[in-house]
């Protein structure tokens, strides 16, 4: 009895040295966990899908204790029967042939790191195992353990061995691929049923028979299974959380950081945003294009206004059949969706501009080389009725406001193509824009993370977020002010009164949105082959693009207003949670007549109607009038 109580004494304080948060954490890993705790992944290449008890169907709970550790739910930690069962093959073996673990031993060494074959190491498993079972409940133990024993090709988790092994969600496995999952676990190498599919044949029976025997299915229903092939459908990329974890992981590497150091990191986005997305952007492909189920693409960033966190993030249709993140690393043409940074980059260079008049007619293409050299630019911005032009003038904010092409181009002249191609890469943009006009209408390609970037500057009264991350420590310093404080007011102003049009109101109104004043403008490419909604309110900015990887049409009748904007407003509920912060302050036209653009202040709360002109200047030459256009220069050599 003494020396037993040395050898629990001795044994009791070596487990009491281990610290059980690595119950939760990778061994030699560093663990990705969403902004509220809960476990994504690893940031090295082993797979995971975190499950609960809940989402994991009794079957393969079932078949999983009858082959592990038939009394788990009735020994303290250790299995008295199954440690004298493996002592007396060892005694006959004349070595360590069997070891007699519970899950919680296995769980004990796998977290733990415990190596070797040993009598010590033996001993040192019991007694983690009995404190782990005083600290944790059983369910927690089990969980645990699901979430984390090793089934081979990089798999950790049941919840990745059913994306792996059969392409599915967890929930939806059967009991023959519950069987075959439980049947690999002593050597998943071994028994990968990709590699060896007959002795993971051989180890499902195995399983299936263990099954009866623990009561758990009946004859009639193992004798079924076993008839049954092993299909196995494997992709190791099938995970649920593919874009999110991917990005964490890439950014992980930028940071030069190295797995185990340091042991968890915490990301900018919410796991279970990040499944409502992978839902909700199907579900809106579908409706957009039902016969087109591969070809029509998406993606969604939700930013910070201040800090750049990238709060839901959604880089596709589905990242089983399309792992590249356009969210993050996608280039597209803005079209018409970058009218409200241009406004914004003139107002700047030219502030006395605001409400200068500008010819409201047609434009010879010339001018803005938009699909060739000849005839008239079209008017595509408008997600409403075809524009008619008054023959009068318009102001800038009611041009931006109803998206005109040819008062947008006029502008441009007027400011300096150079000028103002300048003020917008100041934004941030890293691709290069088109030398000729064409770029105030959105025809150079962007980076959707930077023009999301961008269009906070917009909410921020000129100055961008931080450059966007998904892990919280990789967050950095604002960027510079890009626009002048009255001119972003403006054009928000501007965009908030945008809200207000018809087209947009039915999926506003679905969303509780219609009387929040967020700020929102909808734009597409002048062959429809990009469409896009980007608003914001005053903590967030949302990013909604539709379209293909290659230039074909979304639709001839696309528009931002039924190709985007359903989306947007979906999520942009979600990550409002239906309370938006929004500018509700309003000012009369005569208030904001009386107010020099430059003299608006930095916080200005107030909403642009449409202004009637208030210069003589009239901003534009008529290429139809009896003043030749000013010349183009030379496009630069594709």
């Amino acid at each position: 009895m003494v020396a037993l109580g040395f050898v629990w004494r001795h044994y009791a304080g070596i487990a009491a040295a281990y610290d059980m948060e690595a119950l939760t954490r990778g061994q030699n890993e560093t663990l990705i966990v969403d902004v509220r705790g809960e476990l994504i992944g690893s940031a090295s290449d082993i797979e995971r899908e975190p499950v609960t008890l809940q989402n994991v169907p009794p079957h393969l709970i079932q078949a999983i204790l009858a082959t592990e550790d038939a009394r788990f739910y009735s020994h303290p930690g250790f299995d008295i029967i199954g440690l004298a069962r493996a002592a007396v093959a060892n005694f006959t073996s004349h070595g360590i042939r069997q070891g007699g673990s519970t899950i919680t031993q296995q769980l004990a060494r796998n977290a733990f790191g415990l190596q070797g074959r040993t009598y010590e190491r033996k001993l040192t498993e019991i007694f983690l195992a009995m404190r782990i079972e005083r600290e944790r409940t059983k369910d927690q133990i089990l969980t645990g353990y699901l979430n984390r024993i090793y089934l081979g090709h990089g798999c950790s988790g049941v919840g990745a061995a059913a994306r792996c092994y059969f392409g599915k969600d967890v929930r939806d496995i059967t009991l023959t691929e519950a069987a075959t999952i439980a049947g690999i676990i002593k050597a998943p190498v071994a028994f990968s049923p990709i590699t060896q599919p007959k002795l993971a044949r051989q180890k499902r029976d195995l399983t299936l028979r263990r099954m009866v025997e623990t009561g758990a299915i009946t004859e009639a229903e193992a004798a079924a299974a076993i008839e049954q092939p092993v299909v196995v459908r494997y992709d190791k990329t099938r995970v649920r959380t593919g874009y999110m974890l991917a990005a964490a992981r890439a950014e992980f590497q930028r940071m030069g950081l190295k797995p185990g150091r340091p042991p968890s990191m915490s990301m900018t986005l919410r796991l279970d945003w990040q499944q409502r997305l992978d839902d909700m952007m199907r579900q809106h492909l579908d409706t957009l294009a039902p016969k087109d189920k591969s070809g029509l693409q998406g993606a969604v960033i939700v930013l910070d206004n201040r800090t750049g966190s990238i709060l839901a993030m959604q880089g596709g249709r589905d990242f089983t059949t399309s792992p590249f993140n356009r969210a993050l690393e996608g280039v597209r043409p803005p079209g018409t969706a970058l009218l409200p940074l241009v406004y914004a980059s003139a107002l700047t260079l030219q502030p006395d501009n605001t409400d200068a008049p500008m010819i409201d007619g047609p434009l010879d293409n010339k001018l803005a080389m938009i699909g060739g050299l000849v005839g008239t630019l079209g008017e595509w911005g408008a997600d409403g009725e075809p524009v008619a032009y008054t023959g009068g003038t318009i102001t800038p904010m009611q041009a931006l406001l109803e998206g005109r092409t040819a008062a947008t181009v006029r502008l441009g002249y007027q400011v300096g193509l150079d000028p103002l191609r300048t003020a917008l890469a100041c934004c941030g943009f890293t691709t290069p824009l088109r030398a000729e006009a064409a770029f105030t209408l959105g025809q150079s390609h962007a980076r959707l993370i930077e023009l999301a970037r961008a269009f906070t500057a917009i909410a921020n009264d000129g100055r961008p977020c931080s450059l966007p991350h998904v892990l919280l420590a990789s967050s950095s310093a604002r960027g510079d002010e890009v626009f002048a404080p009255a001119a972003a007011a403006h054009v928000r102003n501007t965009m908030i009164s945008g809200m207000m049009r018809p087209e947009y109101r039915k999926p506003l109104v679905a969303r509780k949105l219609a009387q929040k004043s967020i700020a929102g403008y909808g734009g597409i490419t002048y062959d429809r082959t990009d469409a896009w909604f980007i608003g914001f309110d005053r903590i967030l900015t949302c990013l909604v693009w539709i379209g293909h990887d290659k230039d074909i049409p979304i639709d001839p009748k696309a528009t931002a207003a039924t190709a985007a904007l359903p989306l947007w407003a979906a999520v942009f509920e979600m990550v409002t949670a239906g309370q938006a912060k929004g500018w509700d302050a309003r000012a009369s036209s005569a208030q904001l007549l009386a107010v020099p653009l430059r003299a608006l202040p930095m916080e200005d709360e107030v909403r642009v109607p449409a202004i009637p002109p208030a210069s003589p200047l009239v901003l534009g030459r008529d290429p139809y009038g009896s003043v030749e256009p000013d010349p183009v220069p030379a496009p630069e050599a594709r």
